[in-house]
């Protein structure tokens, strides 16, 4: 049985292991991913949410309310072409999820129930950054699929991130849009 749950401490360890299998070995530490939890908090409601199959974590949606955030992983942000300021603006953070459990729409859906948080908590906008070499473009074309708009883009964005890249090794030159 699937199900979307906030992201609490107890999935943080599952939480791990997802993001060294998908996107390359301590792009998170277990610490980072307890602060980025934190970061998910505003008003009692958490932003951020795993997917489960029958307890296991099979997704993960990272996203922090307006007023949390300051920065992405990577630290190149143009929140002079954004329509909201950065105070009022929300940002998708990562998401990540298990091959077998892809293009059956869990991204979109975890993505909403982020959105719906995020317009309860009163934000007036969300940012993010995507993966341009994502397989098929599929990163580009899932923010689209939520009305997402492409505003530049950032070679080398995580570059400067101590972790092993799947698909560069170290460092990361792929590109963020």
């Amino acid at each position: 049985m699937l199900s979307i749950e906030p992201f609490e401490s107890r999935w943080i360890s599952q939480v791990k292991e997802l993001t060294d299998q998908e996107i390359g070995l301590n792009y998170y530490t277990a610490l980072e991913l307890e602060e980025k939890m934190n970061l998910s908090i505003l008003h009692k409601k958490t932003a951020s949410f795993v997917l489960l199959d029958n307890k296991n974590v099979v997704a993960v949606r990272l996203t922090f309310p307006h007023g949390c955030w300051k920065s992405g992983k990577g630290q190149i942000l143009s929140e002079r072409l954004w329509p909201h300021p950065l105070a009022q603006t929300a940002y998708f953070q990562s998401l990540f999820i298990k091959k077998e459990y892809r293009g059956k729409g869990w991204g979109k859906a975890l993505s909403l129930t982020s959105i719906g948080v995020l317009k309860e908590l009163g934000c007036q906008g969300v940012v993010c950054h995507s993966w341009a070499e994502s397989p098929q473009n599929s990163s580009k074309k899932y923010l689209d699929s939520l009305g997402f708009k492409s505003i530049c883009t950032y070679p080398e964005y995580w570059s400067a991130i101590d972790y092993q890249c799947p698909r560069c090794g170290t460092p990361c030159l792929c590109t963020a849009e």
